[in-house]
């Protein structure tokens, strides 16, 4: 059965109005929504890029179970060589908040660390012997025996590289006023290969005694630790900030680009603004915090050594996002034709009022929808 439609036209300035109305509240949805503020006269690009970032500062380090450590002090001074590990990432990088380190472990065998709590006596011994322990450092000999750190309390010998951590390791933690006055220098350079436009962020006239404020100075390449954390209590007051220095965390700097490229490039710079989201933090139950170890072997007296330290600190990712835009009269067209396209809206709405909800509504269905009978296949030409 083929269908065709029908005009039908009924007298009411009610349904009238309403299919006019309806019809100008569309178009001003297309021209004023869909055109102007969403641009959808536009191409529209997303940057491609990367940064180049420096730190810099100072910072005083408190050094616990100092009789380790090589000149006996208590007091030490980081830089960023100190506390940059690794010295250079892909768009990210890291500021150690705290360091442990176990100085002089050799291969042997030794009581596992109070902190493990494989404690054990004469009538219950949980070490099985070559069995690992569950931390992973090495494997139970099988032995009862008393602690390194207190005589008073046995736990389990363990075959692994001793002292075991934490067993008499050395703890440096950085001051937070010093933390929060070191400044993070951040030069990008992102590119829009469809309009064959690239941007940076650091210009001529930028003053790199700034320190960088979104009110004050949004523009400024140079950003202090103790901002970007203002920014993260603001956002959320739970942060532990405590758990956060003392475990590490992963926080996210976003750069997000938003250009139009319809005006003269060189007199219309484009900035990018930046927000701050706490992505990991330090007293997460799950998994708190952020921590890596790593090792330094030596030998000696031919014996093999190693310096183990475990690292904890701030991770923070930079991410460049947005897009950048530029005018496009095939995207114009598309916009215009989808507008048109939802002029069907105030079509349907009429006519349902008709079909549903008019008092001649029997009357319209009959003049609406009528069959053809008598037209055949045999006469059809």
């Amino acid at each position: 059965m083929y269908s065709t439609v029908k005009e039908v036209k009924v007298r009411s300035t009610f349904v009238a109005v309403l299919h006019r109305l309806l019809q100008f509240l569309i178009l001003i949805f297309v021209a004023f929504y869909i055109i102007l503020i969403k641009k959808g006269y536009q191409q529209f690009q997303e940057p491609q890029g990367s940064s180049i970032i420096k730190i810099k500062g100072v910072a005083r380090i408190s050094i616990h179970n100092s009789n380790l450590h090589t000149d006996n002090s208590s007091q030490a001074l980081w830089d960023a060589a100190d506390y940059v590990i690794p010295s250079i990432e892909t768009n990210a990088f890291f500021i150690a908040t705290r360091k442990t380190i176990t100085y002089g472990q050799r291969q042997g065998i030794c009581p596992s660390s109070l902190n493990d709590k494989l404690f054990c006596n004469s009538t219950y011994n949980p070490c099985k012997r070559g069995m690992p322990i569950p931390n992973a450092f090495g494997f139970f000999t099988g032995n009862c025996v008393s602690s390194q750190e207190n005589t008073m309390i046995n736990v389990c010998e363990i075959n692994a590289w001793c002292p075991e951590e934490l067993s008499n390791s050395t703890d440096y933690k950085i001051n937070i006023d010093d933390l929060l006055n070191i400044t993070v220098f951040i030069k990008t350079a992102v590119s829009f290969t469809q309009f064959n436009i690239k941007l940076r962020t650091i210009k001529q006239d930028t003053k790199f005694s700034c320190r960088f404020n979104s009110d004050t100075d949004p523009r400024c390449p140079i950003f202090q630790i103790g901002y970007i954390i203002k920014k993260l209590q603001e956002k959320d007051r739970r942060i532990n900030l405590e758990a956060l220095y003392n475990q590490g965390g992963l926080i996210q700097i976003e750069q997000k680009w938003k250009c139009n490229f319809d005006y003269n490039v060189e007199d219309q710079e484009c900035f990018p603004a930046y927000t701050f989201d706490l992505l990991q933090s330090g007293d997460d139950k799950l998994s708190p915090g952020v921590n890596f170890r790593f090792v330094e072997k030596y030998r000696l007296n031919e014996t093999d050594y190693r310096t183990t330290t475990k690292m904890y600190g701030l991770r923070f990712v930079l991410t460049i996002a947005g897009h950048g835009g530029r005018f496009d009269i095939r995207r114009l067209f598309l916009a215009i034709g989808s507008g048109i396209g939802y002029m069907i809206i105030a079509e349907l709405v009429s006519e349902f009022i008709f079909m549903r909800f008019h008092r001649h509504r029997e009357e319209f269905r009959r003049n609406k929808i009528k069959s053809c009978l008598q037209i055949s296949a045999s006469n059809v030409y």
